[in-house]
C-alpha cells in the first residue's frame, strides 16, 4: 500500500502527540514515542491492511511503543537521572504527595498493560473512548450502532476490572 507519510505526519502528528502526552504526562517521552511510532509505521507500511484508518494504526503502534517504554526496568531511573541532571527547577510542583504520583503512574502502567491484552475490537473501543469520542462516533468509526458501542465498551471495562 502506498502511503504519503509526510502528509500523514502533517495531519496526525500533533493529535497523536496530545493523545500520548495525555497518557504519560511527559513531553519528552511523548515526542519520542510519536517519532518512534512514525518510524515504525514507515518501516512496516506493508503490514498496514487498511481495515482501520491510518491514524488508528499509528496510534496502536504508538501505544505499544509507550507500553514498551513503561515496561523497561531502567526507564524510571533514566527519567530520575534526567531530572537530577536538568536541575530541580524543572520538577513540576504539585500539591499531590510524590508517593501518590508513583502509585498513579504504576496504576496507569498496569491499566495499559491490561488494555494491551484485550482483543483488537476491545482495544479499539477503549482507545477511541480515551480519545474523547462519543459512543455514537465510536459506532460510526467501527461501522456499528451507538448502542453496540456502549454495550461493548461497558463489557470491556468489566473485563479490564476482572483482569489480574
Amino acid at each position: 500500500m502506498q502511503v504519503d507519510f509526510s502528509e500523514v505526519y502533517k495531519q496526525y502528528a500533533k493529535r497523536l502527540y496530545l493523545f500520548i502526552y495525555s497518557k504519560c504526562r511527559n513531553s519528552e517521552l511523548a515526542e519520542d514515542v510519536v517519532q518512534t511510532a512514525f518510524l515504525k509505521a514507515i518501516l512496516n507500511v506493508d503490514n498496514f491492511q487498511g481495515s482501520s484508518s491510518i491514524y488508528s494504526w499509528i496510534t496502536k503502534i504508538a501505544l505499544n511503543v509507550l507500553y514498551a517504554e513503561w515496561e523497561k526496568p531502567d526507564g524510571k531511573n533514566e527519567s530520575l537521572d534526567k531530572l537530577v541532571s536538568d536541575g530541580i527547577e524543572n520538577i513540576a510542583v504539585t500539591d499531590q504527595d510524590p508517593i501518590e504520583d508513583i502509585i498513579q503512574s504504576e496504576e496507569r502502567a498496569e491499566l495499559y498493560s491490561r488494555i494491551n491484552r484485550l482483543d483488537q475490537k476491545q482495544q479499539d473501543i477503549v482507545n477511541l473512548r480515551m480519545q474523547g469520542l462519543s459512543f455514537k462516533e465510536i459506532g460510526e468509526k467501527l461501522n456499528k450502532s451507538e448502542n453496540w458501542a456502549k454495550v461493548n465498551y461497558h463489557r470491556t471495562i468489566e473485563k479490564l476490572k476482572s483482569m489480574k
